[in-house]
């Protein structure tokens, strides 16, 4: 079975019903803040977010920056985006065969990587290193296991296939270019789902292609 189809599909046919559910997970505005951070005293800096869903961080990152880009696999959600966060660029997009734009200061992932493979997750590590600045940092939040695992995950919005990973195994599949500046790890949500958090930025020194 085509697994990535399958997610979108149910992401398109319950967009409005998963809008609302992900509206009680809570705010990630210490999340987006500490991304700011990180890059320094940047003015108007460029910021891309994958998996942006139907807005709902676009509107709080875009109190800091008026340089954003959001994209999600799914068409229905970015009709809920466009709607929800007007006058801010969203565009339907997979992200694994994603052109990204250059430039890059801050690419957020939030609960968006989780459905692609470790494979697909290197390639993107890849891609990434080359559209980042130099110091720009990669934020990203996935769920966690101690060890990587695949799960497929059925309930009353559809069927939706998730890939399980932990800190360790994020920073291996980065490589000798990124160093990890930010980890939460481990920790439960609300839902009794055990999730963490790692920011990486693009080292400037003594980098090599990937």
């Amino acid at each position: 079975m085509d697994w990535k189809q399958k997610t979108t599909d149910t992401y398109n046919n319950s967009a409005r019903e998963m809008a609302e559910y992900f509206k009680g997970i809570g705010s990630r505005t210490k999340d987006i803040k500490k991304a700011f951070e990180l890059i320094g005293d940047l003015d108007n800096p460029k910021v891309l977010e994958i998996g942006c869903g139907d807005g709902r961080d676009a509107k709080e990152i875009i109190k800091l920056t008026d340089n954003y880009l959001g994209f999600d696999i799914s068409k229905e959600l970015i009709k809920l985006a466009k709607a929800n966060v007007p006058n801010t660029r969203f565009e339907v997009g997979d992200v694994t065969n994603y052109k990204f734009p250059d430039n890059l200061d801050i690419v957020f992932a939030f609960a968006s990587l989780l459905h692609i493979n470790r494979k697909d997750m290197k390639e993107v590590f890849d891609k990434l290193y080359w559209a980042i600045k130099p110091g720009g940092v990669f934020f990203i939040s996935l769920k966690y296991r101690q060890e990587y695992a695949e799960e497929i995950k059925k309930d009353g919005f559809g069927e939706r296939m998730f890939y399980f990973y932990n800190p360790e195994l994020i920073q291996e599949i980065a490589g000798e270019n990124w160093d990890v500046v930010y980890s939460d790890g481990g920790f439960v949500t609300g839902r009794d789902t055990k999730w963490f958090e790692v920011g990486l930025q693009k080292i400037t020194s003594n980098a090599t292609k990937l």
